[in-house]
């Protein structure tokens, strides 16, 4: 370890990573599986070793570099030799800066007491020491000392499951291994962003690597022509296992493989803490209390439809009623509800039809994807039971129209229909570093606000609390659309998506829950502008 064990966790302490009941635990879990105490916090607390890194650079006042920030000085580089970079674990890097005179320099070593006494001589200039993590400093010296080679032996399996333990410590939900020209490229999904991981390969290494993965996921791994999908289980250091969603595509510099991690994060939420206005929440709660109807939960890959069922389904599981669940994949169990798996013999439509002779009070559906499914979603919706669903549509009231597509007929939607939830997840706001600012009058006419009013907002800065992003999390976004006699009407009459979405009393846009978050201080406006929502503002305005 470049930087010893305990300056790192008192550094985590100091700047709120983790707490002195966290390090107790710790020290107790480390011995029982036999692993050192930082490891240990490390996955019990889901935190990467670049966080305890950060926290240690700030508490020394030095800057972090994450892999993506740092940018080898070339010409300086020549003044060091591969022994030198190797004994300090140093490398010159570019700064933005206007300090001319001075020599950055990286390193996982900051604390090492011969770094300051001996680089002013080798640098010829006064050096400002940065710092960045081992993994990534380890691999900059091997890239950059000439022994990549022959030092550095490149073993897949280790290199997997690192870049599958990297992804877990740092929530992601997803892994890219994809093929460039020269060389291949790893990206996990953090925060619903991609990121690239701390190393490239080279195109023997990438093969390497997708071969693995394949035989992880019991695939073939002689078939690169065609793509395949597949699954997986991964084991941390700790134990802890979670499943992988695996596939493969063909690609014009090679194959690529996207893994989803399944089961990371096994906490259920509540409805009171999926993040919606209180007059929502008390609407949503109202509706599922129905006896019988169907509610839909709409929304692209990704925006947290799966965790506002559960938390539905938590709500109104007791021993009083039968829940049953068809889901592709079953992402969480809960105690108390039957949930069954989709496979290549069993599909939402059968599923269903096969529920409906279990005697059931609640079903959900995973997600409506044909006419047959959604046919006897409907059905069953109207024949006594509250049935629970998702679509893939960009809002609400769409997700009619959706099921006009796809050939179910207005009366049995309008009938049968109790509401629509359309989410987006947008980052949230690191509430320990934001900064607050002046609004521009940009700013306050997309936020619906009087151009003449002051109006502070708040932005990104980055802690190691955050990683340094400036955003820890992600929030919900919610739009909400409420079946009335009005609406049943209009459906069934075949009204298009404009006239609904004028008539419609009971709706709250995606737009003005976004804005009521940024003036809340949990996301920013640059967020809503990357979702597309400030677009959205101005529709809903006009």
């Amino acid at each position: 370890m470049a930087i010893r064990e305990k300056s790192l966790i008192e550094a985590a302490i100091v700047h709120g990573l983790i707490n002195t009941s966290d390090r107790d635990q710790a020290k107790l879990e480390a011995r029982r599986v036999q692993r050192d105490e930082l490891t240990t916090l490390c996955y019990v607390k889901r935190l990467s070793i670049s966080r305890f890194y950060h926290a240690f650079a700030a508490m020394q006042q030095l800057a972090f570099l994450r892999p993506s920030q740092i940018v080898i000085d070339h010409k300086r580089l020549k003044r060091l030799s591969p022994a030198v970079i190797r004994q300090f674990r140093i490398l010159p890097v570019l700064m933005d800066t206007q300090h001319d005179q001075l020599a950055y320099v990286v390193t996982d070593s900051p604390d090492n007491p011969a770094l300051r006494n001996q680089l002013p001589r080798l640098m010829k200039l006064e050096v400002e020491l940065c710092v960045t993590d081992p993994v990534t400093m380890e691999y900059l010296i091997h890239q950059y000392s000439g022994l990549q080679n022959s030092i550095l032996m490149f073993d897949a399996v280790d290199q997997v499951n690192d870049l599958l333990n990297e992804a877990y410590l740092n929530r992601a939900s997803d892994v890219h291994i994809e093929p460039l020209e020269n060389a291949y490229l790893a990206r996990i999904r953090i925060d619903g962003r991609l990121q690239e991981h701390g190393r490239r390969y080279t195109h023997e290494e990438g093969i390497s690597l997708i071969s693995r993965i394949k035989v992880m996921a019991n695939i073939d791994i002689a078939e690169t022509r065609m793509p395949q999908d597949g699954g997986a289980k991964h084991k941390t250091p700790l134990e802890d296992e979670f499943d992988l969603r695996i596939a493969t595509a063909p690609t014009k510099y090679g194959e690529r493989i996207t893994i989803r991690l399944l089961g990371t994060d096994n906490q259920l939420f509540t409805l009171q803490q999926l993040g919606m206005s209180d007059g929502a929440l008390a609407q949503f709660a109202e509706i599922i209390q129905q006896p019988h109807g169907i509610i839909l939960i709409t929304g692209p890959t990704g925006s947290g439809k799966s965790t506002t069922l559960y938390a539905a389904l938590t709500q109104l599981k007791n021993e009083e009623v039968n829940i049953l669940t068809a889901e592709d994949p079953v992402e969480m169990a809960i105690d108390g509800i039957s949930q069954v798996q989709m496979n290549a013999k069993v599909n939402f439509a059968s599923a269903l039809r096969s529920f409906l002779r279990h005697d059931p009070d609640i079903i959900m559906v995973g997600e409506i994807r044909d006419s047959e499914t959604g046919e006897i979603a409907l059905k069953a919706a109207t024949t006594g039971h509250l049935v629970l669903s998702t679509l893939h549509t960009n809002s609400a009231i769409s997700s009619i129209t959706r099921l006009r597509d796809i050939g179910l007929e207005p009366f049995l939607i309008a009938s049968s229909l109790l509401g629509v939830i359309a989410q987006r997840l947008a980052r949230r706001l690191c509430q320990q570093c934001r900064e607050s600012y002046q609004a521009s009058d940009g700013e306050k006419t997309a936020l619906n606000i009087d151009i003449d009013q002051s109006l502070t907002l708040w932005q990104p800065k980055g802690c190691p609390l955050c990683g340094g992003n400036g955003y820890q999390g992600r929030i919900a976004l919610f739009e909400t659309f409420w079946m009335d006699d009005e609406m049943e009407a209009l459906i069934t009459e075949g009204a298009d998506e404009l006239t609904l979405r004028k008539k419609a009393k009971r709706f709250t846009s995606l737009a003005d829950d976004g804005r009521e978050k940024v003036l809340q201080g949990l996301t920013t406006i640059q967020e809503l502008k990357r979702l597309g929502l400030i677009q959205l503002f101005e529709e809903v305005a006009a």
